[in-house]
This record gives C-alpha cells, sequence and structure tokens, in this order.
C-alpha cells in the first residue's frame, strides 16, 4: 500500500488509515506515479465544507427548476443564516452528476396480501419497460418478503433485463434473514420487534449506499404502515439508545446522500397520518420515540417525499426519478456544538418568487466537528517555561511531566535551549516531555531574544543571498556523494476526548508512540528505505501513522520553487544561530504555482481505504548561510482551507555539517513533520456500521540523522561550500 501511493522523487508525509499524503512533486512527469482514484475525493469537495445538502427546486406546479446561482439560496441553521461554502449546480443535461445519481427500487412485500404484492411488482416492471427499456439512471432492485432483504439486481440501466428479473421474482443474494419466528432474532435469539425488520433493511441499504460515492434516490414501495414501515408507537430500550437511533439515520442518510421516498400501496390504517406528528428534529432523550425513525418521518427529514395512496404507481415513480437530474448540492461547515448530538434545524430559502427548496431538514452536530484547542491547555512563551522548570525541579519526576503535558510554547525552542534543559534534568519522563513540546513548538517564531536587531540588508544584498542559494542548490547538491545515512525517527500522536453514547475517549496530550531506526540510501538523488533495517515495535496495522519521506534532496524543490516564483521570497529578519548569524527569508507559493499535492488515505466512504488528492499552496522560511547561500533550516506549511481531511500539513528540516568519506556535507540532521487531521470512527446500529468523521488528532514526527558514511566507497569531492566556525556578525554581508 505504501508504494503505490508513492510518487518517486518527491517529498512525502503519509498518514495511512486517516487522511493525509502531502507530496512535492518535481516537475518531470516521467517519474510520477499516478495517484490513487478509485473512490478519491471529488475535486468538488475542495474548498467544500463538512456537510453536504442535496437540494431539490421546484416550482408552484412541482416541476424542478434548474439555472439558479449561489446568491439566490440562502441556508438557515436553528433559524440564522449560515454561509454556503459552495454550491454545485446539474440540470440533467449538460452539468451531470459523476457518477450518475442511482434510483435504488425496494419491493416490500411485509404482511400484504397477494392483489397488493402483484400491483407492486407489475407497476415496478411497466416503470423498467418504458421508452423500450432505456433508463436515464441506473436502477437496483432489492424485496422485502418475510424470509428477509434480498437484493433481486445490481445498478443497471437495462430496463427490460431488470423488469425480467422482477417479472421472475429472482431473489439472486440474501442480504438479511427474517426466518424463524416473527420478532424472534435469527443470530441472537431473543425477541425484537417486528417493525425493526423494516428499519433493520433500511440500514442494510443504507450502510452499503454509504460506501458509495454520488447522490442516491432510494424508493421505498410497499404499505404506509406495519412491519417493513418502521412504523411503532412504543420504544423497545432505553430513551438514550432511542435518541442514538434517531441520530443515527439521521447522519447515515445524509451522509450516504440518500433522499428516500415512501409510496403507501393499498394505504387504509388511520394511523399512517400520524408521521405528521413526528416531523420535527429531537433535541432531547426525553422527546426520543421509535415513531421518530418511522420511514415516513425519515422520508422527509432525508429531503425525499412521502407518496400517500399511491393509485398510479408507475406514474408516481417517474416523478420522483425525474428530481434524480435536476438538482444542486451545497455545502458549509456547522456552528460549535456545545454537547454530543446536538440538533439543529435546517432550512434552504430561494430568492425567487414561487421556488420552494427540499432538503435534509436537519442534522446533529458534534463538539468535534470544529477544530478547538484544549481548555486545559495553558500557553507559556519559553522563558516562561525555563522559570517553571526552576520552580518546579525539585518534584518528583512524574509529577514534573505531568504539568508540562498540559503545556503549549507560543516560541520556538532552539536545539541549544533543549540541550541545556535537559542535561539539567535527570527524570526521563520529564526529559521525553520536554523534547515533545520542543517538536510541537518546530513551527512557532523564535524567541524575540534569539532574532537579531541589525537592520535588513538592502535590496542588492538580499538578491545576492538569493542568487548564492540557488547556485547552492544548482552546483553544490548535485554532487552529493551516494550514501548511507541511519534515520531515528519517534512518533507522536495527540488522542482526542470522545464522548458518545456508545463510547469515552478521555483526551490525551502529544505522547510517544513509537520509536523505530531505519538505514536510508541516498542514491543518485533519490531516498531509499531499506525496509530490512527497520526496527519497530509491532503495531495494530489499522491504527494511523505517519511516514516522513523524501528529505533528502527533492523537499529542495520548495526552495526552487520560491526562487522560481516573482516576489516569492521576501526578507523577514537575521536570527542568530549555533555557529553565527543566518539569514531568514520569507516565502508563499501560490496554489497556481504550487506543486504541492496533498495525498493519501483514509475517507470514510468506501471501505475506509479510498485515496484523495489536492493541490495545496504552501508557505514558510527558508534559513540560509550568508557566505556560502547553504540551506540551513527549511520550514513549509500547507495552504489548506476548505478540505475537510485536514487541518494543517507542515515540514521542518534543520541542516548541518556532516563527514561522509573524509569530507564535509550540508545533511539533514533533524526533522518534524506534523499533520492535524480528522480521525475516522465507525458508528454503529444492531450489526450495521458506517464510517464517518471523528474528532481531530494531531501526529508528529522528530527524526534525527546520523552515521553517515559513503555508499560502496565512492567518494566525490563536493566544491562550492566550507564550513564556516563561529563569527563574528561582522563577517556577514554588509547591511545597508
Amino acid at each position: 500500500m505504501e508504494t503505490s501511493h508513492r510518487l518517486g522523487l518527491s517529498f512525502v508525509l503519509l498518514l495511512f488509515f486517516l487522511c493525509a499524503l502531502p507530496a512535492y512533486t518535481q516537475a518531470n512527469p516521467a517519474t510520477q506515479t499516478q495517484p490513487p482514484t478509485q473512490g478519491s475525493l471529488d475535486p468538488s469537495d475542495i474548498g467544500a465544507g463538512l456537510i453536504k445538502l442535496d437540494v431539490v427546486a421546484t416550482d408552484s406546479d412541482g416541476k424542478t427548476v434548474a439555472g439558479l446561482q449561489t446568491k439566490d439560496f440562502t441556508l438557515l441553521d436553528n433559524g440564522q443564516p449560515r454561509r454556503i461554502l459552495s454550491v454545485q449546480a446539474f440540470d440533467g443535461i449538460v452539468a451531470r452528476p459523476e457518477p450518475p445519481v442511482e434510483v435504488i427500487l425496494v419491493v416490500d412485500t411485509l404482511d400484504i396480501p397477494a392483489d397488493l404484492i402483484s400491483n407492486e411488482r407489475t407497476s415496478v416492471e411497466a416503470f423498467l419497460r418504458k421508452d423500450g427499456g432505456h433508463l436515464a439512471q441506473p436502477v437496483s432492485i432489492f424485496t422485502l418478503t418475510g424470509s428477509g432483504l434480498w437484493q433481486v439486481a445490481e445498478a443497471s440501466s437495462d430496463g427490460n433485463a431488470l423488469a425480467a428479473e422482477v417479472a421472475h421474482n429472482h431473489q439472486s443474494t440474501l442480504i438479511r434473514s427474517f426466518r424463524g419466528m416473527p420478532g424472534i432474532s435469527p443470530s441472537l435469539g431473543v425477541y425484537e420487534p417486528p417493525f425493526l425488520d423494516g428499519m433493520k433493511a433500511l440500514g442494510d441499504i443504507a450502510t452499503t449506499e454509504r460506501r458509495k460515492p454520488g447522490r442516491k434516490l432510494l424508493l421505498w414501495v410497499g404499505p404506509g404502515w406495519g412491519r417493513g414501515s418502521g412504523a411503532y408507537a412504543e420504544g423497545t430500550g432505553s430513551r438514550e439508545q432511542t435518541l442514538y437511533t434517531i441520530c443515527w439515520f439521521s447522519t447515515l442518510l445524509r451522509e450516504a446522500r440518500i433522499a428516500l421516498y415512501s409510496f403507501a400501496v393499498g394505504e387504509t390504517d388511520p394511523r399512517s397520518q400520524s408521521y405528521k406528528s413526528y416531523l420535527q428534529g429531537v433535541e432531547s432523550a426525553q422527546n426520543a420515540s421509535y415513531m421518530n425513525v418511522y420511514r415516513k418521518v425519515l422520508a422527509v427529514q432525508s429531503g425525499g417525499r412521502v407518496l400517500d395512496r399511491s393509485y398510479d404507481l408507475v406514474q408516481e415513480i417517474e416523478s420522483c426519478v425525474r428530481e434524480a437530474g435536476v438538482f444542486y448540492t451545497l455545502s458549509f461547515d456547522p456552528p460549535h456544538a456545545d454537547h454530543a448530538d446536538e440538533y439543529h434545524a435546517l432550512k434552504v430559502q430561494i430568492g425567487k418568487p414561487g421556488l420552494t427548496a427540499r432538503t435534509n431538514t436537519g442534522y446533529y452536530d458534534q463538539p468535534y466537528y470544529a477544530d478547538q484547542p484544549e481548555p486545559a491547555t495553558r500557553r507559556v512563551t519559553v522563558d516562561q517555561l525555563e522559570q517553571l522548570l526552576g520552580a518546579i525541579h525539585s518534584q518528583g519526576d512524574g509529577e514534573v511531566a505531568r504539568q508540562l503535558s498540559t503545556l503549549q510554547l507560543t516560541q520556538r525552542v532552539s536545539e541549544t535551549r533543549l540541550a541545556s534543559w535537559t542535561a539539567a534534568t535527570r527524570g526521563k519522563k520529564t526529559q521525553q516531555m520536554l523534547k515533545t513540546l520542543a517538536d510541537a513548538s518546530a513551527f512557532m517564531p523564535p524567541p524575540p531574544a534569539e532574532v537579531a536587531a541589525d537592520a535588513p540588508p538592502d535590496a542588492a544584498a538580499q538578491l545576492r543571498l538569493i542568487s548564492l542559494a540557488a547556485d547552492y542548490l544548482k552546483e553544490t547538491m548535485p554532487k552529493l556523494p551516494n550514501f548511507f545515512a541511519a534515520r531515528t525517527t519517534v512518533h507522536y500522536e495527540e488522542t482526542a476526548q470522545f464522548n458518545q453514547a456508545s463510547s469515552r475517549v478521555d483526551y490525551e496530550p502529544l505522547h510517544a508512540t513509537q520509536n523505530f531506526k531505519e538505514t536510508v540510501l541516498y542514491r543518485n538523488g533519490s531516498e531509499v528505505s531499506d525496509a530490512g533495517t527497520t526496527k519497530r515495535r509491532k503495531r495494530n496495522t489499522k491504527d494511523p501513522y505517519l511516514i516522513t519521506y523524501g528529505t533528502f534532496g527533492p523537499i529542495l524543490g520548495f526552495v526552487r520553487d520560491a526562487i522560481a516564483v516573482p516576489n516569492a521570497l521576501t526578507w523577514s529578519h537575521w536570527e542568530r544561530g549555533p555557529n553565527g548569524t543566518r539569514a531568514v527569508f520569507r516565502y508563499a507559493v501560490p496554489i497556481k504555482r504550487s506543486q504541492y499535492r496533498i495525498m493519501g488515505c483514509c475517507l470514510p466512504g468506501g471501505e475506509g481505504t479510498n485515496g484523495f488528492q489536492a493541490l495545496a499552496g504552501y508557505h514558510g522560511e527558508i534559513t540560509l548561510d550568508p557566505e556560502s547561500g547553504a540551506i540551513l533550516r527549511l520550514q513549509a506549511e500547507a495552504e489548506i482551507e476548505g478540505f475537510p481531511p485536514i487541518d494543517s500539513s507542515n515540514i521542518m528540516i534543520t541542516y548541518g555539517p556532516v563527514d561522509i568519506g573524509g569530507k564535509t556535507f550540508i545533511c539533514p540532521v533533524r526533522s518534524v513533520s506534523t499533520m492535524r487531521t480528522r480521525s475516522v470512527t465507525m458508528k454503529m446500529e444492531w450489526d450495521e456500521g458506517f464510517r464517518t468523521y471523528g474528532p481531530y488528532l494531531t501526529m508528529l514526527n522528530d527524526i534525527s540523522y546520523e552515521d553517515y558514511h559513503m555508499f560502496r566507497g565512492e567518494s566525490r569531492m563536493m566544491t562550492g561550500f566550507t564550513p564556516k566556525p563561529d563569527e563574528p556578525s561582522s563577517a556577514r554581508p554588509p547591511a545597508h
């Protein structure tokens, strides 16, 4: 899996089984491999919000309306306007969705007379055979019988072939068995109310469709009351469990992009109209009832329709299917939720007379939908942390480490300062926590004391520095010999708080979870990791993990791009380093000039292994030796906005002189890579489940490089750089 997602000659931060893989792709297309495409992120998701709504606009005659613009829509969340982040319009002619909207027909024959069963089947057959059997949308067919839920036919546009399957009452694939006494679970052998048969069948279909991209229309043809409808006035469990089931169906149908259409064949039971009393969303367990998951209620809440007393099934099925062609997809980010499963009512208004919008009527918001800092974390400067260490150093190792775990640095810790703290501390837990804090601060600004107050160089001197860096990349880096290096990686993870009816996980700050060492070969400009030398503890292969690749050479493409893009490099400051003063430039590369591709795995859709990709702009800092132009420190931060899987993706590398074969070269000595991304969690009900975004998760790799030695005894002279000893600031180019 790793090799299939890796780009040749690229810088890669690879996060498996959660979300992200940002890669710097070099311009030579021959060195690239194709990114994953099956189930990959829809391009429309770039710049889109977390929540998507499929909207059908109709006029006073019920006809769908095309041609609306973003300005025509207003979204109300709990009655308050909410910013719409993206709008896609589909007219069924020129603008068509990919994949096409799928129509799912369910023929429900549970507990109804034979003549109504015959009417259902003949009507479905007639619909399928219209227009010579040429269906405008792919159609799949299920049937619900006393023995269980069966899939009659997979999605197809061949209406005649589908009609033949229905006519022969063909039951090809059993999805769920209802065998045994009514109300007795065949797997558990315990009593379950008959109404659960219909609910579980709906759950089976919807969880399967959640793994597929695109919009779906689910047409349920059957009785409007009884066993298959999910109608049941009294719950069988606690109200808290009932509320969980309501939230589960609401979230499932929305994320599966299913609009449910409920047909009532032979409707005679007056209780079937009681659904209208349950259309409002449920805000608390106190008001939860299984009638809130009655099929007709779910149809309205999902943006579908209820078709009572269906006399002409063929015509009514056609009217529903026509809504597959013309629709709009809106997206937005939800507001912060104060508690789990916080219900929000939704309404879409259209600013044109006589037009109405039909979409999901609500959703359940979660606190973790918004990325927010841990409230118990205290932000401190480097000096404040040093003062705190002096005040608590006499306390036990565990207690000092605990207090440090509640802190977050607002300034970058230099390696010199970290080394002094570590030397003054004996406790291993405290030392590890100090290193964790320092790693997490890698992308913060340095303390003011480390920024030299000297005047900035004039424009000519700045151009000279940039020219030195360009020459260094062009003339010096290609002359690096082939060599081996030992790479030691310490992997850190943050455990986000997760509190729902089904599970609870307490927050845990960044902590080391894995430490491994491997040999890296740099050969002909490429980085090769020798898997046979990797020593790491075993871990669950389903756990997310972060891989940093391309530190040797390819990541310097960020610098090349910054130099090549007009006005991308700007002066920042002089910075005091361990061997003298260094020049620091800021840079920014816009997305239109970027080759920084965010790729990775995995999204909630599919089987949890779907990849995605997106280009991103990036910015950061380049720290130079003012004499040679050598790159001493490189920092790159992806500009990610409106990309639901990832909040941030950063890399920092420090370079220093190393000895290889008796010669001195500038090579990486340390790197820190971080990602802030949404986790993926399973929401289970009965024996069914679907993946959805969970709390945010931070991952960090601290990598050190040592034991450089020549590969196969080769030796090449690298000219153009002479390591500089400590020297006064006067050795810099003069400032003007």
